[in-house]
């Protein structure tokens, strides 16, 4: 029960401060200038994160409403020491670190090593994925399928709509 209640206030946390980081999207981008001659302006790109940002909390802040209004949920003893070992494992300070140093790698490679975006966009989101979740083989795989996916969405989409190089 108490694992759950702090679940719910872990998500309204994090929905009030994604709530307010796209306020200061929103705000920021307000003061920039109109286009001239891109298609979209210099104020898309912060407007569309805002907007996305808001979206994505709309939805953890709707699933944490609906764990509320459910109220209590009393489970067996088996249940609630592998819920707890679960938590316990994903709070691991090892997790984060690691994820801080993927972070650090990925930028660095970007950056510094001046990197090809596809290939380093998706190891890191493999590296990433594999350090918050369960290290296997088939998480590997689909981790590194979705990296691939999401990273040459993201070029296509700057490359194309938004005329940025990478």
């Amino acid at each position: 029960m108490f694992l759950k209640m702090g679940e719910t206030l872990t998500d309204l946390c994090l929905v009030a401060f994604a709530l307010a980081v796209a306020a200061l999207l929103f705000v920021g981008s307000a003061s920039l200038p109109p286009p001239r001659f891109e298609p979209l302006g210099s104020a898309a790109m912060p407007r569309g994160l805002g907007g996305i940002i808001v979206l994505l909390s709309l939805i953890i802040l709707t699933r944490a409403l609906m764990n509320l209004r459910k109220g209590p949920e009393f489970t067996s003893d088996d249940e609630n020491s592998a819920a707890s070992q679960h938590a316990a494992s994903l709070r691991q300070p090892s997790r984060s670190a690691l994820v801080l140093l993927a972070l650090i790698i990925y930028i660095f490679s970007l950056d510094v090593l001046q990197a090809p975006f596809v290939p380093v966009t998706t190891a890191f989101f493999m590296a990433a994925g594999l350090a918050i979740g369960e290290r296997s083989i088939r998480n590997a795989a689909v981790f590194l399928g979705l990296g691939l996916i999401l990273s040459t969405v993201i070029s296509l989409t700057l490359s194309r709509f938004l005329y940025i190089s990478l």
